[in-house]
């Protein structure tokens, strides 16, 4: 890279603590809408163990010319499509009844999604970067050497969790004499204890700094404990001292007593807090005075925590009353609550080395950490192999054209007033669109000051706990910053909508081939990508994103004639799709009501989005070689072979019972069913589809 630009303060202050403090992917908000659901499931075998690669396409980076791309793309299409079949009588079979058998469908896919099959093509490309490397590459200090050089200590030590656990035994916190340190400092006490931890765990009175979407800051929560030890769902003693290969009963009996004396402490822990109806907001200055009665020096409280505090910060309280868990806490050994935080933080680690060992496959288990803890670090890469400037602003160009057709249509809904429409388009003006990336992330020189203080050597547990220990140092340093915490990891095939931000995200992984690929002809980009950044833009004003303004505010913008009309018009479609069966199961409308709304506005919009753009001149032609349909006909189809799945019933019955998203045939079925325009492109006299 040419000419980077110099690592400036305040920039580069927010880039470091929005990057390292949270993990990849960060835990999406219940109110961030996905254009997605893609399976979490990791394939039990990695790419190279299976047979059947697939569709070049699907073979990352594509490295195609023009022709060559158009071309694959049409046997991809017709290998996946059920031509027997009438597109007006089932277009969901049409276009995908034979993706379970198509041998242009990577093996490892046929049995599961469209998109699925992309995310795996992105892991396995990301996978080989990590694994190709060479010394010379390792021993240099920047942030791609740090994440090569952690995937390889993975590799090499994930089996053995006896390391781990040894040098979790060895910390200082755990290994220094109480007794010395409770006579050189009077004040010495369970608040020290309960923050004695590098890694972010402070389980007697929990404090955590979590971002608040409504101020769009870090803030500070305060919070009851809950039980984790005594969850016997989350940690078998017996299975633990197993893996930590403690084999001599003295030790196996002193664990155990251990472990049972922080289990009994945890129940009596969780017993003394209440939680509050209602969480009590206030800046710190005014929790100082409202709690100033309290049994607990929150003064002393916060200073240990953080070692200064700022009067401005805001407090989020959820506990009830403090008083109870204080005296409690005075009361115990110190002892107890040493060896209580002791044990959290050996659950916390044991959770992650068990989730690494739990998966058949290390380099798929490695390459997942990797990319949680270097994300950033990835990325300037990432971006130089499949995402030049050329797509990202040809995916921006789309992006304009669906939001300016949105905004044009908005003038034709009649049932909007026009004091509502007037706000309506002041949200979706106001709507940003993020595509892949912000331009500071290419910037190799500030992704290595980001990782700076990381030092990652041979040894994988102590690796983890750097990462860790860097985390949680950077998130207690992020309260009061504004700045806006990774949703989604660039690489995921995925998008959203943040209501609180207004704004939509378009990922990396999801432009890339099969689905999207800069040489594709302008009804297939519309079709595909397009479709996609209009059912995000649709999210803006679905059946619970409706009640956020132009600046992520909730608040009511909506005159109660437009209200009432616009209430009528959704549950008429959750009416629509609570119709649907599957193997006797009804589909919940309600439920999947907000993503039904943003299929339908979104495939229409960038549908018109293409016909104002390129389709009234080359609608009826046919752009792909060996497939004889129009533009406009593979609009659709594009459309409909995005959600083209071969996953079995039960896992489609359990998806109809819980996800907010319809299932993918019925995905298909409810948008075209509502489209005049698709059979009218299929001459269709009645469509049932």
């Amino acid at each position: 890279m040419s000419n980077p630009r110099p690592f400036h303060g305040l920039l580069a202050t927010l880039i470091i603590t929005a990057i390292v403090d949270w993990p990849w992917p960060w835990p999406v908000p219940p109110r961030v809408a996905q254009a997605m659901s893609i399976s979490t499931e990791r394939p039990a075998h990695t790419a190279e163990e299976q047979n059947g690669t697939g569709s070049a396409l699907f073979q990352l980076p594509t490295k195609m010319d023009e022709y060559d791309v158009l071309e694959e793309l049409g046997r991809l299409t017709l290998a996946s499509m059920n031509q027997s079949v009438d597109p007006c009588e089932d277009f969901y079979e049409y276009a995908c009844g034979n993706w379970k058998q198509a041998e242009l469908v990577p093996a490892r896919s046929r049995n599961n999604s469209f998109l699925n099959a992309m995310q795996l093509s992105v892991n396995e490309m990301l996978t080989k970067y990590l694994k190709n490397t060479t010394d010379k590459e390792l021993k240099q200090h920047n942030a791609e050497a740090k994440a090569k050089t952690f995937f390889a200590s993975c590799i090499r030590m994930y089996k053995d969790m006896s390391v781990g656990y040894k040098l979790l035994l060895d910390m200082e916190e755990f290994t220094f004499n109480l007794a010395e340190r409770q006579q050189s400092n009077e004040t010495f006490d369970w608040i020290n204890i309960n923050f004695m931890s590098n890694y972010g765990m402070y389980p007697l009175l929990p404090l955590k700094v979590h971002y608040d979407t409504e101020s769009r800051k870090f803030d500070v929560l305060l919070s009851t404990s809950g039980k984790v030890l005594g969850n016997s769902d989350v940690v078998d003693i017996k299975n633990l001292t197993r893996d930590f290969k403690i084999e001599r009963d003295e030790e196996v009996k002193q664990i155990e007593d251990e472990f049972e004396l922080a289990v009994s402490f945890e129940s009596n822990l969780t017993m003394h807090a209440k939680r509050r109806n209602q969480t009590e907001q206030l800046s710190l200055a005014e929790f100082y005075l409202q709690h100033k009665e309290d049994a607990l020096n929150w003064t002393r409280y916060f200073e240990v925590a953080f070692g200064s505090a700022r009067n401005d910060w805001l407090i989020q309280n959820t506990i009830a009353n403090v008083d109870p868990l204080v005296n409690f806490l005075q009361k115990t050994e110190l002892e107890t609550l040493r060896n209580y935080v002791k044990w959290r933080t050996i659950v916390k680690f044991y959770y992650i080395w068990k989730y690494e060992v739990s998966d058949k496959s290390v380099e798929s288990s490695c390459r997942e950490h990797t990319g949680q803890y270097f994300n950033y670090a990835l990325l300037p890469w990432f971006i130089d192999n499949v995402y030049d400037a050329d797509r990202r602003a040809d995916i921006l160009q789309l992006a304009k054209h669906i939001k300016e057709t949105f905004y044009e249509l908005l003038d034709k809904y009649t049932w909007l007033d026009d004091e509502t429409r007037s706000h309506a388009k002041t949200k979706l003006r106001a709507m940003d669109i993020t595509v892949g990336y912000s331009d500071e992330m290419r910037h190799r020189d500030i992704i290595d000051k980001v990782y700076e203080d990381v030092e990652i050597g041979d040894n994988w547990y102590r690796n983890l706990q750097a990462v860790e220990r860097n985390r949680a140092r950077v998130r207690m340093r992020s309260v009061n910053k504004a700045i806006i915490p990774p949703l989604m990891s660039t690489r995921d095939v995925n998008a959203y909508y943040a209501d609180f931000l207004n704004l939509v995200f378009i990922g990396i992984g999801i432009s890339q081939a099969p689905f999207y690929h800069y040489k594709y002809p302008p009804s297939i980009k519309f079709s595909g990508i397009g479709n996609i950044i209009g059912h995000e833009m649709a999210h803006g004003f679905d059946s619970y994103c409706y009640q956020f303004n132009y600046d992520g505010k909730k608040m009511n913008w909506w005159t109660e004639a437009s209200l009432r009309n616009f209430k009528e018009r959704y549950r008429c479609m959750e009416s629509q799709y609570n119709k649907y069966i599957f193997h006797g199961v009804l589909t919940n409308g309600t439920l999947t009501s907000g993503d039904n709304i943003a299929d339908n506005v979104g495939t229409r919009i960038s549908y018109q989005a293409y016909l104002n753009s390129y389709g009234k001149l080359d609608g009826d032609k046919k752009p792909i070689p060996g497939l004889e349909l129009t533009n406009k006909q593979l609009y659709f189809l594009k459309f409909a072979q995005t959600w083209c799945t071969g996953k079995d019933d039960a896992s489609k019955v359990r998806k109809m019972k819980t996800d907010v998203h319809a299932y993918e045939e019925f995905r298909v079925i409810g948008t075209l069913q509502n489209m005049p325009e698709f059979s009218e492109v299929f001459k269709c006299k009645w469509v049932r589809i």
